[in-house]
């Protein structure tokens, strides 16, 4: 009898590791991945991305990488709870430095920019991707090391 329950708690244990690690271990560290195509995609095109200078290509792949953030924030169960309890940004913070990309996204393009000429589109260029940055506590440039 006591093996039978030996077996049986020991299945149980493995079976509730296995969903704890499905349903939560594994959204959170896709999520974090996704966090860093973003941070190695502004890196690699930084240039690119604050003289405006990107192309449509890019830019498409950066509004990929800005859904594929939010998606995978969709798949974290309780996620304000766990953010906070796993240094996570805030489901307020996320959205406006999602927000703060998608304008990065458009104006990183001369096609699609709404500021043509000049140093306007640049500058705020920089602006967002800086309080992105901060949002999502993440390093979108070279500046700080």
């Amino acid at each position: 009898m006591s093996v039978l329950l030996t077996v049986v708690s020991g299945f149980l244990v493995f079976v509730l590791g296995q969903f704890f690690l499905k349903l939560v271990l594994d959204p959170i560290v896709s999520f974090k991945e996704s966090l860093g195509s973003l941070s190695a995609f502004c890196l690699k095109n930084r240039a690119k991305i604050t003289n405006a200078n990107a192309s449509l290509n890019e830019q498409n792949e950066l509004r990929q990488i800005i859904s594929t953030i939010l998606s995978k924030k969709e798949a974290i169960p309780f996620y304000s709870k766990i953010a906070n309890l796993l240094r996570l940004p805030s489901e307020f913070d996320l959205l406006k430095a999602c927000k703060n990309l998608n304008f990065v996204a458009y104006e990183m393009c001369k096609d699609t920019a709404t500021y043509q000429t000049g140093t306007i589109g640049c500058t705020k260029i920089v602006f967002e991707l800086h309080e992105t940055s901060e949002l999502l506590d993440l390093r979108l440039d070279f500046e700080s090391l």
